[in-house]
């Protein structure tokens, strides 16, 4: 049973929602106005913008709440071939329609939507800071491989839960830890943190900004 406290926003809608056309299928973005820091939030495979019970709202509102951040929110449907250079695009186009001068992209991804993220930040100088959760490992190892050791940002952190089936395969890929790579365990959870929902809506938050975590119930290894 997980006895965190769930963050306090009741609300059930972003303020804003995009409907966009890329590759022949429907993305939509949730979006809340902020400042020059953009969360940027890519959902697995099949997810929507809000994700699983809200998740990705839940972390929007926090994050807006706390540090005053934008955030933008996207959908991954099933049978969407990702258009990486279009996604960064809306966030370019969003960012010249609200003013945004010097802005950051600090990218949040599961799964599919953290290996997206992984493979394709390097090439796009304005992802400052990535959090990648539980990216397959076992799929295009030598784009992940190619996307860490070329990502010249901030700070990039993998997360791996001790139950997700990547897990094992961490110690493979833990000679590219470096300054601005880090692998993060966290012990007892699965892919989709089962569970441990509140603690994944508060784990963002911890690695972005150093924010003092509620859970106390969940582990996590640097």
């Amino acid at each position: 049973m997980n006895n965190c406290t769930p963050p306090s926003d009741l609300e059930s809608h972003f303020d804003k929602s995009v409907l966009m056309i890329q590759n022949g299928k429907e993305i939509e973005y949730g979006i809340i106005d902020g400042n020059n820091i953009i969360i940027f939030i890519k959902a697995g495979m099949e997810g929507s913008c809000y994700g699983y019970k809200n998740k990705y709202l839940k972390i929007g509102r926090l994050l807006n709440e706390k540090h005053g951040c934008s955030i933008i929110s996207s959908s991954n449907p099933l049978g969407y071939q990702t258009d990486f250079a279009a996604e960064m695009n809306f966030i370019k186009d969003y960012a010249m329609k609200h003013n945004l001068e010097d802005y950051k992209v600090y990218y949040l991804g599961h799964s599919n939507g953290a290996a997206l993220g992984i493979i394709n930040a390097w090439h796009f100088p304005e992802i400052n800071r990535l959090v990648c959760i539980n990216a397959p490992l076992m799929l295009n190892p030598h784009l992940l491989i190619q996307g860490i050791k070329k990502f010249n940002g901030e700070k990039m952190s993998l997360i791996y839960g001790s139950k997700d089936p990547s897990f094992d395969m961490v110690k493979l890929y833990s000679e590219l830890e470096s300054e601005n790579i880090e692998f993060v365990r966290v012990k007892n959870a699965d892919h989709n943190f089962t569970g441990n929902l509140d603690f994944f809506i508060e784990l963002p938050g911890l690695l972005l900004f150093g924010d003092e975590l509620k859970c106390k119930n969940v582990k996590v290894h640097h």
